[in-house]
């Protein structure tokens, strides 16, 4: 992008210039809309431009924006760790608000560390995640992720931790059908704790859906609470990423939920504040927080804007906003909707695609074994782009070939049938280019 010296994920290419968003839409400055099939960054969970959050700000501007943790608590931070504790599963019942996701999950690998130095066993430092994850941009987080082409410019850096395999039903890596699944790709974390030492281990992390990385891709009936009872027996901490999950994005408040799977450690991050400030949050169990209070008594971690009454003010608006109106139900009511719709357009139009997800965290994957790879995540999000729709590229290959269809929970029907046509009109202008292609490559 020239004339900037603003820096962005790709130099070469040039941006819209977004001026102002309102609803499901955004806007730029030729005054072009854009239906935000996406949530921006699978972020903007209750739309842009909500009264009330604005409100809120407004208010807690006039009152205090800023205090450091290491002088005061303050009314908001205090009250919306009380909301989320309340609301999280099992004995979540403490809180450590960040900045981020990212910072977040940091904080978590900080605190499973800690854990056990407090209650003697020092040894555990190992951390576990899977093949095809993503769980932040820091280097602790990238050091997590199971995303090859992520970890690629910082691995000389990055922990040698280990990563178990994936689970994804519509591509099981053992070659198993849904009928024959025997969830062997839970056990493979068992596999991985025991390859590592598990006096070794300090806590395995996983997303309940595999959000931006894989493409939303869901776990299989039975696997989360396999996962938390090879956790159980092992000694280990489990760590639930609900970055994206938390917060009704799945059809229940936290994708944990579903299972009623209850975590020693849950990450927050994206819809906790919807877009409307920078804000983050680990949940710790009562187990975690009291070997702390009883050891050492302090947790040595903190970020300059941690728990700042702003960003908690929009946390508590955006809370109430999800619970006043009752948006899990809406994800979940509306998700078989729209996964239908785009499966309806992929069938009119002959094009293989797996739409996958839960509630509205959907994905499209066009990796088709039998075709060459023409249709990309990348030509799919252009094409949609120009249309008016803006999709989310996903997939840990070299060349990407899924789209994360995530709208904003407060998506109206008429606005999920435009989604769609606009779908349509990016397939139209992708298989075109892709049938001129082969034709060509025919002759």
């Amino acid at each position: 992008m020239t004339g900037t010296r603003l820096l962005y994920p790709k130099l070469a290419d040039d941006y819209p210039v977004a001026v102002r968003a309102k609803g499901s839409y955004v806007y730029d400055d030729t005054g072009k809309s854009y239906l935000d099939g996406c949530s921006g960054a699978i972020v903007v969970n209750i739309g842009h431009g909500v009264p009330e959050i604005a409100d809120a700000i407004r208010a807690q501007l006039e009152e205090i924006t800023f205090v450091t943790r290491l002088q005061f608590t303050n009314p908001r931070a205090e009250r919306l760790a009380e909301e989320l504790t309340l609301l999280a599963p099992g004995d979540l019942d403490h809180a450590f608000f960040t900045n981020s996701g990212s910072e977040a999950i940091e904080a978590a690998v900080r605190l499973a560390l800690q854990y056990w130095q407090e209650v003697g066993e020092p040894r555990r430092t190992v951390m576990i995640s899977r093949d095809g994850s993503y769980h932040g941009a820091t280097l602790g987080a990238i050091g997590l992720s199971g995303h090859p082409q992520r970890r690629r410019p910082v691995r000389a850096v990055l922990p040698d931790w280990p990563k178990a395999t994936a689970a994804n039903c519509g591509a099981c890596p053992f070659g198993l059908t849904r009928s024959t699944c025997a969830l062997d790709c839970a056990r493979s974390i068992e596999d991985a704790i025991l390859e590592a030492g598990a006096d070794r281990v300090a806590a395995v992390f996983v997303e309940p859906v595999v959000g931006a990385s894989g493409g939303a891709v869901p776990s299989p009936a039975g696997y989360l609470r396999e996962v938390a009872e090879i956790c159980r027996r092992h000694n280990v901490l489990l760590v639930a990423d609900e970055v994206i999950t938390g917060l009704g994005r799945t059809g229940h408040w936290f994708g944990c939920d579903e299972e009623g799977v209850e975590p020693d450690l849950l990450v927050l991050g994206k819809g906790v504040s919807a877009g409307y400030a920078p804000l983050g949050a680990v949940l710790l169990s009562d187990r975690i927080h009291e070997a702390i209070r009883t050891g050492s008594g302090q947790f040595v971690l903190g970020h300059t804007y941690a728990a700042n009454p702003l960003s908690a003010a929009v946390g508590l608006a955006v809370l109430g906003y999800v619970r006043e109106h009752d948006l899990p139900r809406r994800a979940r009511e509306l998700g078989p909707v729209l996964a239908e719709g785009l499966r309806e357009a992929l069938r009119a139009r002959g094009i293989v695609a797996e739409v996958r997800g839960r509630g509205l965290l959907l994905a499209v994957d066009f990796s088709r074994p039998d075709a060459p790879p023409l249709i990309t995540a990348a030509a799919i999000v252009r094409a949609a782009r120009d249309a008016g729709l803006l999709l989310y590229p996903a997939g840990t290959t070299p060349v990407p070939q899924a789209v994360v269809v995530a709208p904003p929970l407060t998506i109206t029907a008429g606005e999920l049938d435009r989604l769609v046509e606009l779908f349509a009109t990016a397939l139209d202008t992708v298989a075109g280019c892709e049938t001129t292609l082969l034709e060509g490559a025919s002759r």
